[in-house]
């Protein structure tokens, strides 16, 4: 819609649009939300199944304590 469509517009009809125009907006950010919540659903779900193994953990070696004879 125009600029000079709106300015021409009465109250009313003018109300009623801006009214719809928020409806419209509400229900794309729902339906957006609920896709977002899918894709994290199915994210989550895909990630538990598929876990990468962890490495085995190496032991430490402790180096021998020597002591120097004294001079």
């Amino acid at each position: 819609m125009q600029p000079s469509e709106i300015e021409e517009m009465y109250y009313y009809e003018f109300w009623y649009y801006i009214q719809n125009l928020q409806e419209y907006i509400k229900a794309k950010n729902k339906q957006s939300e609920d896709q977002q919540e899918q894709a994290n659903e199915q994210h989550n779900s895909m990630s538990s199944k598929y876990k990468t193994p962890s490495m085995p953990k190496i032991p430490t070696m402790k180096a021998p304590s020597m002591k120097m004879p004294k001079f």
